[in-house]
């Protein structure tokens, strides 16, 4: 089985979205132009800026990937937000844990400059969520890391799920803060959905993702079962159209350890290892909290809790546009 907007363009990598900044307009523009397919970022993004973003959107085809609202903090797991506010000193504010997902989605499915594709992160659609998405001739994507989330995704009609492993630089898509991620390597991750929903007679194309760095591993991950295309997010963290701040792009071009850990974010994500990340190995999952809580550190530009989301091995990743780091992948 092959959907619409993965037979439609030519290139077998997707350049993945990646919220906080990285994914700009112009990225995503750019990725269409040089004939591979990209997604507004917008999960943590205000409406303004969504809006504006989609207007600026004119004339391209793109996605929109949004956060999956999450269950508000369990009085333990608040108690624990409490104790890391009262060490930095700091007012533990409440948030709003739907991340503007059904108003963004509510916009998009609106909005003259409609997305081929939205892509859900942390969850996935309702059945009626899909019904409308469909309605409005777009596909719905959403990213998975294990076979029972393929599987849950694939029973409310999802089009493409993006199987994401642990290498992955960024938050991992898990469905809950509270579980351990699955560790497995991405070729065995994928295997094991791909097998889930053949047993159940799904012939979703699967996107792979997590930590592929260039051609080899890009030709490797396109001969897996199910694979139809591979995302890269940290290959184009330096392009030229990213809207990654210096400070990152220099911390990403001296290399370093990459972590997996609760002590980025609040949730599992991967990125440049710091004295915080060192300090804080059993961090509690109390996302979206902990940023706010480490906000006047980072913007002071505090290295020992400096927040650069990276994939493995960030000393390969390089330069130039979006179209030569395709060409290169």
């Amino acid at each position: 089985m092959s959907t619409r907007v993965i037979d439609s363009f030519p290139s077998p990598v997707i350049v993945a979205p990646m919220a906080g900044g990285p994914t700009t307009p112009a990225l995503v523009r750019a990725a269409d132009a040089a004939g591979s397919f990209s997604a507004l970022a917008l999960g943590t993004s205000p409406m303004n800026v969504v809006a504006q973003q989609l207007d600026a959107m004119e004339g391209a085809r793109f996605g929109l990937n949004l956060f999956h609202p999450q269950p508000p903090l369990t009085k333990d797991l608040w108690a624990a937000a409490q104790t890391i506010s009262d060490e930095e000193g700091v007012v533990l504010d409440h948030v709003d844990y739907t991340f503007g997902w059904h108003e963004k989605l509510a916009l998009a499915l609106a909005h003259d400059n409609r997305p081929a594709v939205i892509w859900s992160m942390f969850g996935t659609f309702s059945d009626e969520e899909i019904q409308r998405i469909h309605e409005a001739g777009i596909e719905a994507w959403t990213t998975v890391t294990t076979a029972a989330d393929a599987l849950v995704a694939a029973r409310r009609g999802v089009d493409v799920l993006c199987v994401q492993g642990a290498d992955a630089g960024g938050h991992r898509g898990t469905w809950t803060i509270e579980e351990e991620p699955d560790w497995r390597p991405l070729r065995e991750l994928v295997a094991d959905v791909h097998a889930a929903l053949e047993a159940e007679g799904f012939a979703i194309p699967l996107i792979a993702a997590g930590g592929l760095r260039d051609h080899a591993d890009v030709e490797e991950a396109l001969g897996w079962p199910g694979v139809a295309k591979v995302s890269c997010g940290s290959a184009f963290l330096l392009a030229e159209e990213a809207g990654t701040s210096e400070s990152n792009r220099e911390l990403i071009a001296s290399g370093g350890e990459t972590v997996s850990t609760r002590a980025l974010s609040g949730r599992y994500a991967r990125g440049l290892a710091t004295d915080y990340t060192r300090t804080h190995p059993d961090m509690a999952p109390i996302y979206p909290h902990l940023s706010p809580l480490l906000k006047t550190r980072r913007a002071q530009k505090d290295p020992a809790v400096a927040y650069c989301l990276v994939g493995v091995e960030p000393e390969r990743l390089g330069g130039g546009s979006v179209a030569e780091i395709l060409q290169r992948l």
